[in-house]
């Protein structure tokens, strides 16, 4: 054996490359075999096999051969295979179950493939002989079980160690309350926690926000589901919390408690995600009491529509932090994500005729003081998109790097944008990289000359369900400012958006056109590269020389 194998640190990370990092269940037999090869080797690559699980049947098979049964139903696939009890295991057939789970520091259960039933979590739950969690170890721990019957066995999971704890999307959101209601007690080291409801708007329980009042380590927070005001203050209060995302309630008595906090929040802060109905002015005064000087990214999203005045105030707010000059990421959307399947399969639009809640240029001016951003998105259908608008954001924000100004779902709804008004961000925003913007393509471009400075680095146009009418004349136009050689436009397909059959069959149509478009504009793009390294090298007098001709290959 090489002298580099007596080393575990390098025998643990030949282990740990073969296992894919621990994201690729199918690794599992290259870890294995690489235990066979000898002894020294064989301790290490076993506590590397069963450190990351996606599936207790392993361990289920750990157990007598005639304990447990497994039901063949893809040959190709083992995983898809079902495994069940013949009958309950003796104390003493335990053994290497246990010894085995003691390995498990990561355990992920996702997808959709079956792992165990109902009956075998009950038969191992009742009859294991141990009262400590099944996986007694387990540091990070991802539950996303989608079978109704057994996402509450998560329960048996919960333990003293776990770090990292993220239950996601149960069949029914009542499933998730019973493990939530004694995580304070169950995993009271938890650093980061993440609750992912199925619908839109999680349940709210005041047990489950006084079990989240209790943790005192969390780090970083996800939660989907609204939480009481005890719990909302103390992770404000929290010194070592970096990232929050929480829902905020609607009631209204919780409202006026946390208006009423004058003491400064969120001091470590550098990642805040708010979620409501509406924005209701206790959420500007929130956002006001932010002390921390690091934070980075704001994300405000609520169901309905808010009043322009409304999220003007929180801009205000937010300008007037002591992190303005760090911020790099606003993000603004409405209504929830979650819920914009659900409007596309009703073809559901909100009120568009509210002037009130019309987003134009004034309301986003308190923003301007930051003039750091790098990332700004905001996804309405009330958002006030006109070519005014993009050259007031190229020169409040010169370092831009990604803008997304595009409605929530592709409707049909004809942008005031042309192609014109892409020129500020163009010229202004050097860095730019991503543009996301809805544009009236129907007109021909003016002012096809070339530009007098040099080309954008945009990377990718995305222009969603934009409607076009004269590809080559746009290509021309986008080929003298979009230089990069992996630019690229994106434009929403046939299925995309909203269920009309007219809007499906433009979309269908401009889609092909768009991408007419991109090849044109790889070509242009080519041939003035072309053009400007021929005119580099061409003599001074031209009376006396012809140039060569262009070797053009078209691919």
């Amino acid at each position: 054996m090489h002298r580099c194998l007596y080393s575990p640190e390098v025998v643990k990370n030949i282990c740990e490359q073969a296992y894919e990092g621990g994201y690729d269940p199918d690794c599992r037999a290259t870890v294995a075999a690489l235990g066979t090869t000898c002894r020294s080797i064989h301790r290490i690559a076993v506590k590397v096999l069963w450190s990351r699980l996606f599936s207790l049947r392993p361990l289920v098979k750990c157990l007598p051969e005639e304990v447990w049964i497994e039901e063949i139903r893809d040959v190709d696939t083992p995983k898809n295979n079902g495994i069940s009890l013949a009958r309950p295991p003796d104390a003493w057939e335990w053994g290497r179950f246990y010894a085995n789970a003691l390995h498990v520091t990561s355990f992920k259960r996702f997808g959709l493939a079956p792992d165990l039933d109902e009956d075998t979590y009950r038969t191992i739950c009742l009859y294991r002989p141990a009262t400590s969690p099944l996986l007694p170890n387990v540091r990070e721990l991802i539950w996303d079980e989608p079978d109704a019957d057994v996402y509450e066995y998560g329960y048996q999971l919960l333990g003293p160690k776990p770090r990292t704890l993220r239950l996601g999307q149960p069949p029914s959101d009542s499933l998730i309350l019973p493990l939530l209601r004694s995580l304070h007690v169950k995993c009271p080291l938890l650093a980061h926690l993440s609750v992912q409801c199925r619908s839109s708007i999680g349940p709210m329980d005041r047990i489950v926000s006084h079990a989240v009042s209790q943790l005192q380590h969390l780090e970083t927070v996800d939660l989907s589901l609204p939480l009481y005001d005890d719990a909302l203050l103390h992770l404000a209060a929290l010194p070592g919390l970096s990232v929050a995302k929480v829902f905020l309630p609607r009631t209204v008595e919780v409202h006026d408690r946390l208006l009423s906090v004058a003491s400064p929040i969120f001091p470590s802060i550098t990642s805040l995600h708010i979620t409501a109905i509406s924005l209701e002015p206790f959420i500007a005064h929130l956002i006001q009491l932010v002390s921390s000087e690091q934070l980075s990214e704001v994300h405000l999203s609520t169901a309905h529509d808010p009043p322009a005045s409304a999220v003007r105030e929180c801009l205000e707010a937010l300008s007037g932090c002591p992190s303005k000059d760090t911020l790099s990421s606003v993000i603004i959307s409405s209504p929830i994500p979650s819920s914009i399947p659900l409007m596309i399969s009703l073809n559901a639009l909100p009120p568009l005729d509210r002037p009130e809640c019309i987003l134009s240029a004034s309301t986003f001016e308190p923003l301007f003081a930051c003039s750091e951003l790098t990332e700004l998105e905001i996804s309405s259908f009330v958002l006030q998109l006109n070519n005014p608008l993009l050259s007031l954001l190229a020169t409040a924000f010169p370092r831009l790097q990604s803008l997304r100004l595009l409605p929530p779902y592709n409707a049909g709804i004809v942008s005031e944008v042309t192609l014109e008004g892409l020129l500020p961000l163009f010229r202004r925003c050097p860095d730019l990289s991503h543009l996301a913007v809805p544009v009236n393509a129907t007109l021909p471009p003016v002012g096809l000359e070339s530009p007098m400075h040099p080309g954008s680095q945009l990377r990718t146009l995305e222009v969603a369900d934009s409607p076009i009418s004269f590809p080559p004349e746009v290509a021309a136009f986008l080929s003298a400012h979009c230089t990069h050689p992996s630019f690229a436009i994106l434009s929403a397909s046939a299925h995309e958006g909203g269920r009309d059959a007219e809007h499906t069959r433009l979309r269908e149509v401009h889609s092909a056109m768009w991408d007419q478009t991109a090849r044109l504009i790889r070509l242009f793009v080519r041939v003035r590269d072309l053009e400007r390294n021929a005119g580099r090298i061409a003599p001074a007098d031209d009376s006396l020389a012809e140039l060569p001709p262009l070797p053009l290959m078209l691919s």
